[in-house]
């Protein structure tokens, strides 16, 4: 029981050391990161289409080995693109994200006019939120690489944070004892 404590603590203490160089390098180079993400995210996806090509070629049933091929070679094919061109991918996911926060600010904005309309004392505080995701949006619309960077920074932030918690917890932890 006294090693698990140590190793414990020591896995706490790497672990935590890891956490703060990752997020110290997403803090640092968030463009660069993210395209390594992206790149790192395509040959997974080219490795995981080999695989289902070649399991769909060698199962003998005509319905599994149907949806193994279908599924390699979308895999393959994305991972592909994705290891190709990373900031086009990145670009693209941003300006998706950009849509589905304007669309749902202008959702909320629907919503604050029906709650003004039945004379609730909240519908300005919603109103303002909507509005503020409404802008937003359109923020990310117009510069989704500004806002790619700077999710990879907030991303790099919260992983320092959650590092340093962790090295303080390991360095708290009990030490073996030895009677």
């Amino acid at each position: 029981m006294d090693s698990k404590f140590t190793s414990t603590k020591l896995g706490a203490i790497v672990s935590g050391v890891a956490l703060v160089v990752m997020g110290f390098i997403l803090f640092t180079n968030p463009t660069t990161a993210m395209m390594t993400i992206t790149v790192m995210l395509g040959w997974v996806l080219v490795v995981m289409g080999v695989a289902s090509l070649a399991s769909a070629l060698t199962r003998w049933s005509v319905i599994l080995s149907t949806a193994d091929l279908y599924a390699g070679i979308v895999e393959l094919l994305f991972g592909v693109l994705l290891v190709n061109i990373p900031g086009f991918f990145v670009t693209w996911i941003f300006i998706l994200l950009g849509i589905f926060v304007l669309v749902s600010g202008l959702n909320s904005l629907y919503g604050a006019n029906a709650l003004q309309a039945l004379g609730l004392q909240s519908a300005g505080k919603a109103k303002g939120g909507a509005i503020l995701a409404i802008v937003l949006g359109v923020l990310v619309l117009v510069s989704p690489g500004l806002f790619a960077d700077t999710a990879m920074i907030i991303c790099g932030i919260a992983l320092i944070y959650a590092g340093v918690v962790r090295i303080v917890d390991g360095v708290r932890m009990p030490s073996e004892h030895r009677a």
